[in-house]
């Protein structure tokens, strides 16, 4: 035992031994260094990085120490502080109160917010672990949207008589001790002062004080209980969800001392608000090289991340969006290498991570031949091919033209649909591709001229082809970790895919919209009926595809891998058959947005769009295509109809917020619940028997709680001795089998007709009788 010690001790030094040594090679020998003053980084870059990196290294323990908790990643926790940190800037520049005590009281505000966020997420407890994942996404928008009422504090000045709120940084900077202490260091003349020492010393204090508290209090043995088996900790007394609460508000205090100093050492409009791509990423490299488990590995690894960061920026400043990349491979190396470890972490949790996803049901086949429902069915199709045929016709051209942005943007969350919903493969790069695919597009048409017609399924063959490479990291990462990986590739390509400097070449400067014979569609109405065509037949193909054997496999890579091994489908082959689809979906919705919008802008493909389409996603529906078209007709259409900011925001993420919180299937599972408590009505007043329809009817007992039966309908239209016949479309030998037919009333009594089950065809109970007429029930099998 002592010897497998000394090894791992060996092993372990021997690592960190070649990476400092080779972090240091790097800085002062390999770079090359930049104004002629020879090679390597000046140690003044080195300390503005090392300043950056401190203070970026308390993002990274508030990740790993979130994550040991409640299995989560919380990519709210660079903007979970930003509260705190306002109120302690408008503290500093319009009253007396001293600087460190606007520290001591932004921390404390930081952490109530992580403790009301705590309290949300109790009720969360036993819910997949992605599902509060992307509540933590959510969040960062909610936190931003509140911060907004700081400012109009009433011991605040109004907002009229506020002289110093132009020169608000010189206001931070003045009300720090020591505000005129100014140095140097090496040779360049970078001015510092004591607002990058007090960074050091807060942030080197804050470590060591978590440090302490996970060392050496019951508190760190419970969090170091609860990370290796939460339920053996329940049960040894330790509550978890009080324990969740107080590991939030610790990590929002350090997220609230991350904002103040950031503030501090640069500028308060510096302050991270959403997702802070350029904060969290770092944060979570350096997480995913301290395996989401040791602190201080994470801590030193994030500094040394943004020290790298600006060594490499001050010797390629014109190549700095490619230090993007280098995020990219660390995490993906990263965790790749550590996939076993991390994995079994994920194991408990991995099962239940997308079986929850819910798909609209159909109505059952006994219902659709109901005249009411079917002539309702009918009524609500035709109002909606007249809403969306008229729609141009009563709008001015900017609504028309958004409207051929949400079909557009409806087809890139459908691939979401395929690849999450369906395949369990989450992806936050999936909006990245669709810029991929623009860029793509609009070269293919305007530079090297292939016709628009040809260009878009050309498009979507690329861009499928780029998806499956960024989907292999799938075939070995899974469940939070392929989300981490996905988003650093979404931040790569905003930075990189879309610089002059590298793919200048291939970004068209002007896209034309196509034409097609005698149709030419420039105008806005026209281009609008062609994205609408371009969702309809997306619509159909996916929803032919999930009938296929192509859907099931998709669905059997998602529930049970082993299962689908069993049967000699290949888990890897599924993966990536699935990053393909979805890909070559994004990538068709990118040619057609380029010519859609006559250009292509790189704001509108950052890693934040590529967020706010996942949220849409989750919020309508994740598991159905009919949740992907809520997602994108109310979060796009909710900026152009709302112009109050106040109710923008109680409509946009704090509804989002509260519904998911109610609803975690997402709108869909609302309308589909709503819907199925109609049918319920209906068939409880016809007496037909559906099984399933309502999980809390007993049809045994006769009693019909909703509405009274109408006479001689269903089974009451039936005489005594009425038979049935199972009839099926997976199992026709059924109707020829001996003793297939029963009495259906015997049949409902012993409850031989089963409840629903998800993935099987519906079973038609066809009861017959001496003068023909019928009765008919539905059910799965």
């Amino acid at each position: 035992m002592n010897a497998l010690l000394q090894n791992k001790r060996a092993r372990a030094a021997l690592i960190y031994g070649g990476s400092a040594l080779g972090v240091l090679l790097t800085l002062f020998v390999l770079l090359p260094g930049s104004g002629g003053g020879g090679r390597g980084t000046p140690m003044a870059i080195l300390f503005q990085g090392l300043v950056q990196g401190m203070v970026g290294s308390l993002t990274a323990v508030g990740i790993v120490l979130i994550y040991r908790t409640i299995r989560i990643i919380n990519f709210a926790q660079a903007a979970m502080g930003i509260a705190g940190g306002v109120l302690a800037f408008r503290l500093v520049q319009f009253t007396p109160t001293p600087f460190p005590i606007a520290i001591l009281l932004g921390m404390a505000v930081a952490g109530g917010v992580g403790v009301l966020v705590g309290l949300a997420a109790i009720r969360f407890q036993r819910a997949p672990r992605l599902v509060l994942t992307v509540l933590t996404i959510l969040l960062t928008n909610v936190l931003g949207f509140f911060t907004g009422f700081i400012d109009d504090l009433p011991f605040f000045p109004p907002q009229e008589f506020r002289p110093l709120a132009e020169a608000g940084d010189e206001a931070i900077r003045a009300g720090i001790p020591f505000a005129g202490f100014k140095f140097t260091v090496g040779n360049l003349e970078i001015p510092f002062g004591f607002a990058e020492i007090l960074a050091i010393e807060v942030s080197l204090a804050a470590l060591i004080v978590v440090a302490a508290i996970f060392r050496y209090t019951r508190l760190g043995v419970a969090v170091r209980g609860v990370s290796e088996n939460s339920e053996r900790a329940s049960l040894l007394g330790i509550s978890v969800g009080k324990l969740a609460c107080l590991v939030w508000g610790l990590t929002a205090a350090l997220s609230g001392v991350a904002v103040i100093l950031t503030g501090t050492i640069s500028s308060p409009s510096a302050v991270t608000q959403g997702v802070a791509p350029t904060l969290l990423i770092p944060a979570l490299a350096g997480a995913v090289l301290a395996r989401m488990k040791s602190l201080p590995v994470a801590a030193t690894a994030t500094a040394v991340i943004f020290v790298l960061e600006a060594a490499w920026k001050w010797s390629f400043r014109d190549d700095a969006p490619l230090f993007s990349i280098a995020l990219l491979l660390t995490i993906g190396v990263g965790l790749f290498l550590q996939r076993r470890q991390l994995m079994r972490s994920e194991a408990a949790n991995e099962a239940s991570s997308w079986v929850a996803s819910q798909e609209q049901r159909p109505i059952p086949r006994v219902l659709l031949r109901v005249p009411g429902i079917r002539i309702t069915r009918i009524a609500l199709m035709v109002l909606g091919a007249l809403a969306v045929l008229l729609y141009p016709f009563v709008v001015g051209t900017g609504a028309t033209n958004l409207g051929g942005v949400v079909a557009i943007q409806t087809i890139v969350i459908i691939s979401l649909v395929v690849l999450t919903g369906w395949a369990g493969q989450v992806s936050l790069g999936q909006y990245a591709l669709t810029g991929v695919g623009a860029v793509v597009g609009g070269a293919l048409t305007n530079r090297i001229g292939i016709p628009f017609w040809f260009a878009v399924p050309l498009t979507a063959i690329i861009v499928g082809a780029i998806a499956v490479v960024v989907g292999l990291p799938a075939l070995r990462i899974k469940g939070l970790f392929l989300l981490v990986v996905t988003f650093a590739f979404a931040f790569a390509v905003e930075q990189a895919f879309f610089s002059e400097r590298y793919f200048g070449w291939l970004q068209p400067e002007r896209v034309d919209r196509p034409t097609f014979f005698f149709l030419d569609f420039e105008d806005e109405r026209s281009m609008y009926y062609l994205c609408v065509a371009a969702l309809i037949l997306v619509i159909f193909l996916v929803s032919s595809m999930r009938k296929t054997r192509i859907g099931r496999i998709l669905i059997g890579v998602r529930d049970n891998e082993p299962n689908l091994r069993a049967f000699g489908i290949g888990p890897v082959r599924a993966k990536l058959m699935a990053f393909a689809i979805a890909g070559a979906l994004a990538g068709f919705a990118g040619a057609i947005f380029a010519h859609q919008q006559r250009g292509i802008s790189a704001e509108s493909f950052t890693a934040a769009a590529s967020i706010q389409t996942f949220i849409a996603a989750v919020f309508g529906g994740i598991g159905s295509v009919g949740g992907a078209l809520l997602g994108a007709f109310y979060f796009n259409f909710l900026d152009y109809l709302v112009s109050s900011p106040l109710l923008a925001g109680l409509l946009g993420p704090v509804g989002a917020l509260i519904l998911l919180y109610a609803a975690p299937g997402g709108v869909i599972s609302l309308v589909t619940a709503a819907r199925d408590s109609v049918l319920s009505i209906v068939a409880q007043r016809r007496q037909l028997v559906v099984p399933g329809m309502r999980e809390d009817l007993d049809i045994t007992s006769g009693i019909w709680p909703l509405a009274e039966p109408l006479p001689r309908t269903g089974l009451a239209a039936l005489p005594a001795g009425s038979k049935f016949t199972v009839q099926s479309d997976l199992y026709p030998e059924l109707e020829e089998a001996p003793g297939a037919t029963r009495d259906l009333r015997e049949a409902v009594v012993f409850g031989d007709i089963e409840e629903d089950t998800a993935g099987m065809d519906d079973l038609a109970f066809a009861p017959t009788s001496e003068n023909g007429r019928q009765a008919v029930g539905s059910g799965r099998r």
